[in-house]
């Protein structure tokens, strides 16, 4: 409102602009200070030799138990897989099966040309007939020359060599059988099997193949995939939790549920570039729907640990690289560093640094006292533990 010494003196239209300015200028202090900031407020409590105390929230630590999930990324393989080749050389006359065939343990997968074989089989038999002949023709003379001897006919040098002669005949036939079985034992390896029930992951030669194969050539690669394997890296840090026989799920895209299964194997050994281990379980692939090599999430329940000393997690605060929490001793917060085992949601477990009972900060009071501030606890600020 404008004086009423000035009311008298303007004109009626100058007066209405002066009063719409001094107006708009009110509501837009006005607006202005409905947007600042409300500012945090402190209210210490006055210790009785003068310092403020401030109001915390605190909780002891205390024992329980801890478990952790941990997840990772891995991926699906076979669990076994296998580069077939052949034990002998010659040429290959059948392929029986193709890439994406699946087979059962000891079906056929290809042969190589027989006849040769066949051959050196014959061959050694005969070699065998014709050392068990000889055998049997000095084990008669020998029979013979023992008789003689009773009657003084021959003298006893004659047997002692007949004796020598049918021992080296003996020899000749089992080597001659050896022979024999190797011969049989390489014609067998002509036709190869499948080690194992699986599928044909890579078929490397074709029929008709005009060169001959050598021993050890890989033909075939064969997977084993009615169990698959998931395979997970691990970092170092959490080497002590997982155990063979953890129950863990693994997720692969495209299926919609998480398929339950357990640690298999837990590697003993650390890659020393990635500093992490290996984790496997096998995942159970009864109808094919899962494909080696598929990437996977597998999340991983190790076992609680029980009995340990547990703080909030919220009282952890990691500076400088280092782990401390805030704990109050005589009425003032003092930080105190500590060593960290597991973490979850709620909790940390406290490896070293503290004790039992000790008043920790939580909440933001975690966060924002300083050491060495006096700190009261108010009766609001005591959460109850987790169980």
């Amino acid at each position: 409102m404008l004086p009423a010494t000035l009311q008298g003196r303007l004109p009626s239209s100058t007066a209405a602009r002066i009063l719409i300015v001094a107006a708009c200028t009110l509501a837009a202090c006005t607006v202005a200070a409905c947007r600042q900031p409300p500012k945090a407020t402190v209210s210490p409590v006055t210790s009785a030799g003068g310092e403020p105390s401030i109001a915390v929230q605190a909780m002891p630590a205390r024992r329980g138990a801890i478990g952790q999930v941990i997840t990772a990324s891995g991926s699906l393989a076979a669990r076994r897989e296998s580069r077939i080749g052949t034990e002998v050389a010659g040429r290959v006359l059948r392929i029986l099966v193709k890439e994406g065939d699946r087979v059962e343990a000891g079906a056929p997968l290809f042969q190589i040309d027989p006849s040769p074989y066949e051959m050196g089989l014959r061959q050694a038999q005969a070699g065998l007939d014709v050392a068990a002949a000889e055998q049997r023709q000095i084990d008669a003379d020998l029979h013979r020359g023992s008789a003689l001897r009773k009657q003084n006919v021959v003298a006893q040098q004659e047997v002692d060599r007949l004796s020598t002669q049918l021992a080296v005949a003996e020899a000749r036939v089992r080597q001659a059988e050896q022979v024999v079985g190797l011969a049989r034992h390489q014609l067998e390896r002509t036709t190869v099997p499948a080690p194992y029930a699986g599928s044909i992951a890579q078929r490397l030669v074709d029929e008709g193949t005009t060169a001959l194969v050598q021993p050890q050539t890989v033909l075939l690669v064969i997977q084993e995939t009615a169990e698959l394997e998931a395979r997970a890296a691990i970092p170092e840090s959490q080497l002590a939790l997982v155990q063979v026989g953890d129950p863990l799920t693994v997720s692969v895209e495209g299926v919609p549920q998480p398929i339950a299964t357990t640690v298999s194997a837990v590697s003993d050994t650390i890659d020393p570039a990635t500093r992490t281990y290996l984790v496997k379980a096998i995942v159970p692939n009864a109808n094919h729907t899962l494909k080696a090599g598929v990437f996977a999430v597998l999340e991983l329940h190790p076992r609680a640990k029980s009995e340990v000393l547990l703080v909030a997690r919220e009282a952890v605060r990691t500076e400088d690289a280092r782990t401390r929490v805030m704990v109050i001793r005589d009425d003032r917060s003092v930080a105190v560093p500590v060593r960290i085992g597991l973490v979850n949601e709620h909790d940390a477990e406290v490896v070293d640094g503290i004790a039992e009972g000790d008043l920790v900060l939580v909440g933001a009071s975690a966060r924002t006292i300083a050491p060495g501030m006096r700190v009261h606890v108010t009766d609001a600020a005591a959460p109850e533990p987790k169980s």
